[in-house]
């Protein structure tokens, strides 16, 4: 895709628009109303006929991407930096684009010629202005060539590419940041295409070291689904070049890493190598060895590419296809018999299954609880139909889900299907926070078998931009609300973490093993506790509970009242528990155990260590 649109560097970017999908119905992507302050308006000019030339900025410089992360970089704009901008030497416009795995560019023919049906597919566009002209000034440290200003004739052409995503999973991100789109760029893995660059032996055999190399640093009890799909061990490898390349490779999905031998290691990484320069050729390639693009006119390669197992069947070799929704990665996995090293049930296909549903009149009941990882649209027409299903699809960490299904599903709970239901309403009429995919993002973040530290927080945070699933933790760019101001100010008093920090986010402690949780895990924007009293408190002490039964050694940090009346049946022969008051301005130095110097990071690092566990580094990274 990056591919299809080089044609726009060097153009000028004139507009942008939200169509249909979560950005119409949700509010706008993070960033978005800052990043649109530093564009200047284009205004088109019909006065003249001549080819009298305009300077103008907003100039696409660079499109480029890591893995299925993409990102377009502007030029510094005729405005610069915003008044809302802290650090003006940090300031850099780019634009990121986290694809969905239907997501692909059209052009505007192409979207004009579509059927209605698929034209509602179109989630948003963005307008293009072709240059005629444009000047260039070398830069003396590297040699290369970077536009300094661009020049129009008084009648551009303008161009209009159309983003399609029929599951609507594209995401989007407006940053104003150099440091921050550094920090994304190095939190992802090395790209799955990228490791290899030249096709000789020695080149192969760097690449299969560097991979080795990951593996060997990962924990061995990790599932190799899980592995490879961790965008940051690995970036680029999605669920198709995932099942493709454990066929072709002859490995079972459901093993550890650990019970891969070094030859298996090996093979498995040639073989998604090969999917993946194999699919890029199927589109095209204008990289190391060549090939036509496919344009966002249509346009074909010259490569063809076809699936070996992914979504079919009967797989190349004759065997049956078995398809798995909830997968050992929390997503859809296909494999053989003959991948298996070890006996399993045999999962039907969907075909088999609803098959069988007919024969015996097995309906699944309509509301009853049931955790689903298929590929499901976000579109409110399947979440007003099945509103369990919509929100339990976005619980994607496997043990989680795993031990939530044991606790709610044997008995139907009725209390969560209302839930669902208006939740579901909610977001139908009023803009609620978290969006839907980081509702679970405490759980996601945070595996059951991981948690070490659980925090316990209230409601998500209710203003624009700010929540993003966890307790206190806002999102980059968002100014740290004073609750969580106090909690790095406590944090550098007690264990030294830098003080400010660069931001506010704490997704960097949920990769530790500390939970994050929320008693209530949604919100109306502008309106905290609106969800207060609908069936979250339940959920959530379903989650205490299942922590303090199935963990030992857990600490609790219990800050407030309200935190401290939701763990008040946890087992402090079995966990440490820590109390103070609240870190809001209003409580932190109050009480007998004001939150305020209570070194309570440094009380649960020392708890750790003395339980042989590796302490939590408590900075944000």
């Amino acid at each position: 895709m990056v591919d299809q649109l080089q044609s726009a560097v060097g153009q000028r970017l004139v507009e942008w628009r939200f169509l249909s999908g979560r950005y119409t119905r949700h509010g706008k992507p993070a960033g978005w109303d800052t990043f649109r302050e530093t564009m200047t308006p284009y205004v088109e000019n019909h006065d003249t006929d001549d080819d009298s030339t305009t300077h103008i900025t907003d100039c696409i410089q660079e499109w480029d991407c890591k893995g299925k992360f993409l990102y377009l970089m502007l030029d510094d704009g005729s405005k610069g930096p915003s008044k809302n901008i802290d650090d003006r030497d940090d300031f850099a416009r780019s634009i990121w684009i986290t694809l969905g795995m239907t997501g692909r560019f059209v052009s505007a023919a192409v979207h004009e010629s579509n059927p209605p049906q698929e034209q509602q597919y179109a989630r948003w566009y963005l307008d293009v202005l072709q240059v005629v002209g444009r000047s260039s000034k070398a830069n003396e440290e590297d040699d290369d060539t970077t536009f300094q200003s661009i020049t129009v004739t008084s009648h551009p052409k303008r161009t209009r590419i159309y983003y399609y995503d029929v599951r609507n999973f594209g995401t989007l991100h407006f940053c104003l940041s150099r440091q921050a789109l550094a920090d994304k760029l190095q939190s992802l893995g090395p790209d799955i295409l990228q490791l290899q660059k030249d096709d000789d032996e020695s080149s192969r055999a760097r690449a299969q070291a560097m991979f080795l190399q990951i593996v060997a640093s990962t924990k061995p009890s990790m599932n190799v689904c899980r592995f490879l799909m961790d965008q940051s061990k690995l970036a680029g490898v999605g669920n198709y070049i995932l099942a493709e390349g454990l066929y072709r490779a002859n490995i079972d999905p459901f093993a550890s890493l650990g019970e891969l031998s070094s030859d298996q290691q090996c093979r498995l990484f040639n073989e998604l190598q090969s999917v993946a320069r194999e699919s890029y050729r199927s589109q095209g390639m204008t990289r190391t060895d060549g090939g036509q693009y496919r344009t966002v006119d249509g346009k074909q390669g010259q490569y063809t590419f076809s699936l070996q197992c992914y979504g079919r069947k009967v797989a190349k070799n004759g065997e049956i296809v078995y398809k798995q929704v909830n997968g050992p990665h929390g997503r859809t996995i296909w494999y053989t018999k003959e991948q298996l090293s070890r006996a399993r049930d045999e999962t039907p296909t969907t075909e088999q299954r609803d098959k069988a549903d007919e024969t015996n009149g097995a309906r699944q009941p309509s509301n009853r609880i049931r955790i689903d990882n298929s590929d499901a649209t976000s579109d409110s027409t399947s979440t007003l139909m099945d509103p369990v299903g919509a929100l339990t699809s976005q619980l994607t960490e496997p043990s989680w889900k795993e031990a939530i299904l044991a606790e709610v599903m044997p008995t139907e709970e009725q209390w969560f299907v209302e839930l669902a239901k208006f939740v579901a309403k909610e977001r139908q009429s009023q803009e609620i926070y978290p969006p839907p995919h980081q509702v679970f993002a405490a759980l996601n973040l945070c595996p059951l078998d991981q948690v070490k530290v659980v925090i316990v927080g209230q409601d998500p945070y209710h203003g624009y931009g700010q929540g993003h699933g966890l307790a206190f933790s806002v999102q980059k760019g968002i100014k740290p609300p004073p609750s969580l101001v106090n909690i790095f100010k406590e944090a550098h008093s007690d264990v030294g973490i830098p003080y400010p920090p660069p931001h506010g986010n704490l997704e960097h402690w949920a990769r530790q093993g500390v939970l994050l949780l929320n008693a209530v895990l949604t919100v109306r924007r502008g309106n905290a506790n609106s969800h207060a009293g609908q069936g979250w408190e339940t959920f959530t002490d379903t989650i205490i509970k299942i922590l303090n039964e199935r963990q030992e050694g857990l600490v609790f940090l219990l800050w407030g009242q309200p935190a401290q009346r939701k763990a008040s049946a946890v087992d402090e022969s079995r966990h440490l528990v820590i109390r103070t008051s609240h870190p809001s301005p209003l409580g932190a130095t109050k009480t007998n155990k004001p939150f305020l110097g209570s070194r309570c990071f440094s009380q649960t690092n020392r708890f750790l260590e003395q339980t042989d566990r590796v302490a939590i580094d408590w900075s944000v990274m």
